[in-house]
Order: C-alpha cells, then structure tokens, then sequence
C-alpha cells in the first residue's frame, strides 16, 4: 500500500469506510480499494469491497471512484453484481466522458484477487472492480442485452487503455 484515507469524509463524519491506495508491481497501475464496506448492512451474495484502478498520475480520481461507489452501496443498502454498475447523466470525473463504473472480474489481475477465502477455504469477501466507461460505452452494453462482453473485445481490439481516465471513448 503506498498511503491510505481514513474513513472521515470531506464533511468530517465517518464515511463506513477507508481507502487504501496500492501500486501495481509491474504494472503502470495504481488501484483504490476500500476497507469497511464489508461491515456494512449491504444485501449481497457475500460481503464486498471495491477497486478502482487507474494509471498512476490519475489516483486521486481513483479514490474519488471508490468512494462513490462504496457511498451508493452503502446508502442504497446493496452490492453490485457482475455486469451492473453504477450509471449517471453527467461525467463523474470533470474534463472526461466516465459516466459509467461496470463491476466485473479485475482485468489485469488473476481469479485469486477477487475472491477471499477464509481459513477453511470457504468464500468470504468478494472484491468488486469498477471499471469506468463512458457513456456511449454504457449505451453500448445495454444495446448487447447488458452483456460487457463486447465492449471487452472493442477495448481489445482497439488497444484501449481503459486505465486512463481521460481517454476518448471505445465505441
């Protein structure tokens, strides 16, 4: 972990959550992940936090990310399932077009970084990776019956670094 927030929002109360900041190893990668969520009465199939990854110089707008996401999970009392998200009209972020975080599997990370087990090997935490999209990225998915599939391959087959927040749009 490089540095970490405290749970106190910028109005000074506690949020129910921190924000841990950790850099990739051999990745040009940054990711912000919460800590927290987890206790929280969130309905879902098992505990979760969430990350949001993002290239280096964009951190800050990482840990904005998380923090809205955790914040609509927490005030709506309910996880995120692969393949939703969170949605809104206008950029999350000024001066880029992210108005959608997709949950799905981490992108650059294996099968073990999502799911925690326990000590007896039974799932315990799931870790939720936003990945921000654009609008017209949003519009995409939802006219491929909500399947981010084939938004996956446009990514691929564009070479999009979707770790830069202030990229154009895939699609």
């Amino acid at each position: 972990m490089t540095h970490g927030q405290s749970p106190k929002g910028p109005d000074g109360r506690n949020r129910g959550f921190a924000l841990g900041f950790h850099t990739h190893p051999r990745r040009r990668m940054v990711s912000a992940a919460t800590t927290g969520v987890r206790f929280q009465q969130i309905d879902a199939s098992l505990p979760q936090e969430f990350v949001v990854s993002a290239v280096p110089e964009h951190v800050d707008e990482a840990g904005y990310l998380a923090h809205v996401i955790a914040g609509e999970a927490i005030g709506r009392r309910r996880g995120y399932a692969y393949g939703g998200g969170y949605v809104n009209a206008e950029p999350l972020i000024p001066g880029t077009g992210i108005a959608f975080l997709l949950a799905a599997p981490h992108p650059f990370a294996g099968e073990e970084f999502d799911l925690y087990r326990d000590d007896r090997g039974e799932p315990a935490l799931r870790f939720i990776t936003l990945l921000p999209c654009t609008l017209d990225e949003f519009t995409f998915v939802r006219e491929h019956d909500g399947d981010p599939a084939a938004l996956f391959d446009v990514w691929e087959s564009r070479e999009t670094d979707i770790l830069d927040l202030y990229r154009e749009s895939a699609v």
